[in-house]
């Protein structure tokens, strides 16, 4: 029987016990009916942190909302229209939590709907927290990325590797995106250059980047580019979007123009160029429904095209996790529970522990 109420992590500004971030435990949160056919109920064992996580609820706070995007859980209850039915293991991602009508939505929760298209079967070699970490955010961003006709544009797939292997930068290829953005490049058939530190080089070449290049040299758009030996580049996504990657990134597609995809906003002080295809790229426009946030930059319109793209993703994803292709970024195991989700969303704000994907055990 489908529970009436739940434990659940919300946005509150009154209940906070944390100065920085406005969430608060809420022990008696209504569970809402299933938001459509294709709905399961998910009973969430476990979770996975983003940035997103933090800095949404920040920008554009609702009180009451949920929290949490990444998840894993085992479902309870399937939508008619549903192929996946109770009982099976699975990870995915909630997505759109910013307006009133969303209160039903967010990962960080003993239950969660989710849609059914958009969620991947866990095969039993991976654990509750790793399948977590994979979830939904990294690889549908990367994907629309990718794919996005007013992104980078690229027709590879992993189902249908491009016919001609052209060099794509990654900048913050040991960002959870830039791991995934990196494999996924590889398996559709590119050639990832990826950005990161000398510390991470080693993993990055794992996930299938040709060669590195340290954020930290003085001489970086010239190491890329030796990287790429003399091919132009013309295709870039930053996973960090700072003033320095932004200016690396446009001076090392090339000459004649190219495209580069984001994943914020870009700085004011950052000088574009006209003959690069610019966009920001955002999880939430991959769900098909309108997002105004009253922000010229991450308000969305519906985009069926887009929805459709990540769709077939899923489709790939999911081959690529059944035949063991792909991996996740190291992880960090929080202290169990909700507090533990506050405390890893706290280290996130202050931007410890970079190199690790940070995960938390949700206690049924």
């Amino acid at each position: 029987m489908t529970p009436k109420t739940q434990t659940a992590l919300v946005q509150s500004r009154a209940s906070s016990t944390n100065f920085s971030l406005s969430f608060a435990i809420e022990p008696s949160c209504p569970l809402a009916d299933s938001p459509s056919p294709y709905h399961v109920l998910v009973r969430v064992c476990a979770v996975s942190l983003n940035p997103s996580d933090w800095k949404a609820p920040k920008r554009f706070f609702v009180e009451g909302n949920g929290v949490g995007c990444d998840f894993c859980g085992f479902v309870e209850e399937a939508g008619p229209l549903s192929k996946i039915g109770p009982r099976a293991r699975v990870c995915g991602a909630i997505i759109a939590m910013y307006k009133a009508s969303d209160s039903h939505k967010g990962a960080f929760a003993q239950y969660t709907w989710a849609d059914s298209r958009r969620l991947l079967r866990v095969p039993e070699s991976w654990s509750a927290v790793q399948a977590a970490a994979l979830g939904a955010v990294s690889w549908s961003t990367s994907g629309a990325a990718i794919s996005d006709p007013e992104a980078l544009g690229l027709a590879g797939l992993p189902s249908k590797p491009a016919d001609k292997p052209i060099p794509v930068l990654v900048y913050g290829g040991a960002t959870a995106t830039g791991i995934m953005t990196t494999q996924l490049l590889k398996l559709s058939g590119y050639l990832p250059i990826a950005v990161c530190s000398p510390k991470s080089s080693a993993l990055v070449k794992r996930c299938g980047a040709v060669g590195t290049a340290s954020y930290l040299s003085s001489s970086i758009v010239q190491d890329i580019k030796k990287i790429a030996h003399g091919v132009p580049i013309r295709h870039a996504i930053d996973c960090v979007t700072t003033p320095e990657s932004v200016s690396d990134c446009m001076s090392v597609i090339a000459r004649t123009g190219g495209r580069y995809a984001c994943l914020e906003v870009i700085p004011e002080t950052c000088v574009l160029r006209r003959a690069v295809k610019v966009k920001v790229v955002m999880a939430y426009e991959t769900e098909n429904v309108d997002t105004d946030l009253n922000h010229p930059v991450y308000s969305r319109k519906a985009n069926a095209e887009l929805h459709g793209i990540v769709m077939t993703w899923t489709k790939d994803i999911q081959s690529l996790l059944d035949r063991g292709a792909l991996i996740v970024k190291p992880l960090h195991e929080l202290n169990e529970g909700f507090e533990g989700i506050i405390e890893g969303l706290d280290m996130l704000r202050r931007g410890d522990l970079q190199d690790r994907k940070l995960v938390a055990v949700v206690p049924s």
